[in-house]
């Protein structure tokens, strides 16, 4: 997590794109404790419904983590279980580059 805050979060907060990790079931106070621990800026957040709305779609497994992206209509155009620096970055200006329909 550490990584996606330095290359996607902080770089790209400013033209408004949001980072949150979403941790369904954690306490609150493990997930500040990981924050304290990893150094991490974004929301992390406790909240199974959000995972649930975005992590799921048809034909998608469970496995953990997730990296989804979501545009500004709030689409889904990204769902990995690893995180690839390049591919992400790309794929936000792409996203950024577009209108909203």
């Amino acid at each position: 997590m550490p990584d996606l805050d330095a290359t996607i979060h902080i770089p790209y907060a400013d033209q408004g794109v949001l980072v949150y990790g979403i941790h369904p079931g954690e306490p609150v106070d493990l997930l500040a404790d990981f924050r304290e621990q990893t150094g991490v800026t974004f929301p992390l957040l406790p909240d199974e419904a959000t995972l649930r709305q975005f992590a799921f779609p048809p034909g998608v497994g469970y496995p953990y983590p997730r990296d989804i992206v979501v545009d500004k209509n709030l689409r889904v155009r990204s769902i990995k279980n690893s995180f690839h620096p390049e591919e992400m970055e790309a794929l936000i200006q792409q996203l950024l580059a577009e209108d909203v329909e």
